[in-house]
């Protein structure tokens, strides 16, 4: 049995440089139950999702975030929303999507909820051609103006982002000329070590890491979550079809509704509305 998946954040003082491990292996399993998305589709989704969610990290307490992908060419909507506790939940349509882009055309909206604020902030960032593990990055670089990489792993369902901290003056000893890119090329040997360890013990991790030089910071567990209820999709309902109730309805007196992230399915009554 698989354990609940984790964002695992440590901290390389000598280089100064965040690494932060998504362990997501159950998370791909309830993933490929909840979408049953057949061939490259799903090896797309699994590879974007891997590569979006280490974005978590950034998220301080009570805040949450939406990633949308609307890609023209070829054609998908990808949403991927998330918050600070790590509950998410995710969709592409179509459902039937079946391929793995080499290339995207079309934009991605990034959403971000902050607490007691009504208003998100929002960004928009132009896709041209842009390379499929290219994205989040993109998405790091553009909207959240971090000088950071993920790379996602291809024998195991776990990710790694590379994030380079700032200048300071505390820790005179860090060489601040190693770039990311270096960075990475450097330890790509002990990432890899790491994807084919494809553990989701939290002792053996850490371990893992520590005994690499680097310091643990924390952890936060990554789940699906769903706040969908029947309460909600009923208000939903009223303010679309409210005085269209005979073509929602088309002469029953109940309907079934499923809710495309989580596809929990809903009988609704037309008392109900």
């Amino acid at each position: 049995m698989l354990s609940t998946s984790r964002l695992y954040s440590f901290l390389d003082h000598q280089n100064g440089f965040n690494i932060h491990f998504l362990e997501g292996q159950k998370l791909i399993h309830d993933l490929a139950l909840l979408h049953p998305i057949k061939s490259a589709g799903f090896a797309y989704f699994r590879d974007t999702f891997l590569g979006i969610l280490p974005i978590i990290f950034f998220l301080k307490p009570q805040e949450s975030l939406g990633i949308y992908i609307d890609s023209d060419e070829p054609y998908f909507r990808l949403k991927i929303e998330t918050n600070s506790a790590g509950h998410t939940r995710t969709l592409l349509l179509p459902e039937n999507f079946n391929q793995f882009p080499m290339k995207i055309t079309g934009n991605v909206r990034v959403s971000k909820i902050f607490q007691n604020q009504s208003q998100p902030y929002t960004s928009m960032i132009q896709l041209y051609e842009v390379e499929t593990k290219e994205v989040i990055n993109k998405i790091l670089s553009e909207s959240y103006q971090t000088n950071s990489e993920v790379i996602v792993g291809e024998i195991s369902d776990q990710s790694i982002m590379v994030t380079k901290l700032p200048p300071v003056n505390i820790n005179s000893s860090i060489d601040e000329s190693l770039s990311r890119k270096d960075y990475i090329k450097k330890h790509s040997p002990f990432f890899h070590d790491v994807f084919e360890a494809a553990s989701d013990d939290i002792e053996k991790i850490v371990k893992l890491f520590e005994d690499h030089g680097l310091s643990y910071m924390g952890s936060r567990q990554v789940d699906f979550y769903c706040p969908c209820s029947k309460e909600r999709m009923v208000l939903n309902l009223k303010g679309l079809f409210i005085n269209d109730l005979d073509h929602l309805f088309e002469g029953q007196d109940k309907i079934d509704i499923k809710c495309d992230y989580c596809q929990k399915n809903y009988e609704i009554l037309r008392t109900d509305i």
